[in-house]
């Protein structure tokens, strides 16, 4: 028999924001167990406004993964939470290597919790298919009730609320977001003290850039006397060939069109598999002639990324340019000798370079199952998480611990202690990387960028003038279920084909020559379909 409900629509007397004041305690194993139900018979008061969000302590059980293999038990954030909210949280711990294995496991055995929680803790491919099934259940009512932050977010930005509805108009999943993130993921940096040792300018052609790449090799730039010098590097390695970093996708903007990691790009409104066009074979080319001469590093397509760091960090100063995150990332104490690069022109004079929409970093954070009873008590919980300062704190860290409230309204970070690192200090006391938040622009503009925030944002404005149209993106879209199974057998064979040509081509060349016989195998292999299912899910996600 269900418990009796009322819902109550007064505020209670403590507020979302009072959360980060109040001192916690951990509940135990014990405590939890105890409170794990509501009497039978007795009231459960449900305030619709305000916190408590329960007029006595109610139990869920939540699967959630992570990256950090902490317990969320024992964050404060969360110890906060439970205090100011009445809910009281089983916490179903699996590390992030572990996961999809358990998930699995939860969804064929029907033994499901009463909520996912966690960045990417389900895939496109779970929303959909669970959603459709009835395991998850649809959420979009429940938001325009019991989330008015996260509502607020959506009815603000409705791409958000676009990309995270599923093909038959329901919501299945909650969004984490954050608009700390770049538009721009890769950048090209060149190392400018090897420039001036030899006399140079920064590139601005191609030529102009294959011409140092040759300087760097021959002219013992780091002082040595020995020929170290890795003049260009890059990642491409088959087993990650997906990093949207340390790849090569922006410099194929020197012949005309970008690439990106899947390979679809937009024109005018028509889908265009970039490994069927002129551009991609001209730039596989040029990249051949590099690294025929020498000039490109030789274990590109195999190093992964704590090598690839490793060569850019080498006390020996051994690179002369390369593709990555910032200067403070990736170059470390290397990082001054670099500055960045505009892009290479094109023939035309155009100059353009890769945008990654990625400020929405999670459509699958947050579910709720057909298990959960009360799922608006659920929906009010997780909405803690979407008011402005909370979800700072979820992602930034706790004030008191990596933040602190400026005088003036606004935050700033905390001076760290020695020994300790920012990351640490945030997912000490919070979820951080695994937490489900939305970081906005209001709360950014409020506060004091460190070193690397400050640093991303400068590189972002670098190269804002040259970044590709947003409708020449593909956008973050969901297929549906019978779009996801055909995706994933055409993409397999599909993928792994390209990819091994890729790295082929321009290590062993042949493009030219192989290029028809290239074209012939992927229509084989279906790539017009393939193309067709983007095309179609393209152009349902434009008439929403």
């Amino acid at each position: 028999m269900r418990k009796r409900v009322i819902m109550a629509f007064a505020a209670a007397a403590l507020t979302a924001s009072a959360m980060a004041g109040c001192v916690p305690q951990a509940t135990s194993e014990t405590e939890a167990a105890s409170t794990a139900a509501v009497a039978e018979g007795e009231e459960l008061v449900i305030n619709k406004e305000g916190l408590p969000i329960v007029n006595q302590p109610i139990t869920y059980e939540i699967a959630a993964n992570t990256q950090k293999n902490k317990n969320f038990k024992d964050l404060e954030y969360f110890q906060k939470l439970e205090e100011s909210t009445n809910v009281i949280i089983n916490w179903n711990m699996t590390p992030e290597v572990g996961w999809n294995e358990k998930k699995s496991l939860l969804f064929a055995g029907n033994t499901l919790p009463d909520a996912f929680y966690g960045q990417d803790i389900l895939t496109d491919v779970d929303i959909t298919k669970y959603g459709s099934q009835g395991m998850l259940i649809p959420l979009n009512d429940l938001i325009d009730e019991y989330a008015p932050n996260l509502k607020a977010i959506l009815d603000e930005n409705p791409q958000y609320r676009k990309q995270i509805t599923a093909p038959d108009g329901n919501i299945y999943s909650l969004p984490s977001i954050t608009e700390l993130n770049p538009t721009t993921h890769d950048k090209l940096f060149i190392n400018k003290s090897w420039l001036d040792t030899l006399g140079l300018e920064v590139p601005t052609t191609k030529e102009e850039f294959e011409a140092v790449l040759q300087a760097f090799k021959d002219g013992d730039p780091n002082g040595n006397g020995e020929a170290d010098e890795i003049p260009f590097t890059f990642r491409m390695n088959s087993n990650d060939p997906y990093n949207r970093q340390n790849g090569l996708q922006s410099m194929f903007g020197t012949f005309g069109q970008l690439d990106d990691i899947y390979h679809f790009i937009v024109k005018d409104g028509k889908v265009i598999y970039t490994p069927q066009t002129e551009p991609y074979k001209e730039a596989i080319s040029w990249f051949h002639d590099l690294y025929a001469q020498g000039l490109l590093d030789k274990e590109a397509f195999t190093h992964d990324l704590n090598v690839y760091f490793a060569k850019i960090q080498d006390p020996g100063k051994i690179v002369g340019a390369f593709l990555g995150w910032s200067r403070n990332a990736t170059a470390a104490g290397n990082k001054d000798d670099f500055v960045v690069m505009a892009p290479l022109p094109d023939e035309d004079g155009n100059q353009v370079w890769r945008r990654v929409e990625s400020k929405l970093v999670s459509k699958g954070a947050f579910a709720i199952t057909s298990e959960a009873e009360h799922p608006e008590v659920l929906m009010r919980w997780i909405d803690q998480s979407y008011e402005p300062e909370n979800s700072l704190q979820v992602n930034q860290g706790l004030f008191g611990h990596a933040l602190e409230k400026t005088e003036d309204g606004g935050y700033r970070y905390k001076e760290l202690e020695d020994g300790m690192t920012l990351d640490t200090v945030i997912h000490d006391y919070s979820p951080g990387n695994d937490g489900v938040c939305a970081v906005m622009k209001p709360t950014i503009e409020k506060l004091e960028l460190n070193a690397n925030l400050q640093e991303r944002q400068e590189l972002d404005e670098f190269y804002a003038p040259y970044n590709a149209p947003a409708d020449e993106v593909y956008p973050n879209v969901l297929f549906t279920e019978e779009e996801v199974e055909e995706i994933g057998i055409l993409q397999t064979d599909i993928d792994s084909y390209v990819i091994q040509k890729y790295a082929t081509w321009i290590a062993e060349g042949g493009v030219e020559e192989e290029w028809d016989e290239f074209q012939k195998k992927l229509e084989d292999m279906n790539v017009e379909r393939y193309k067709e299912i983007y095309q179609q899910a393209y152009d349902r996600y434009n008439a929403e």
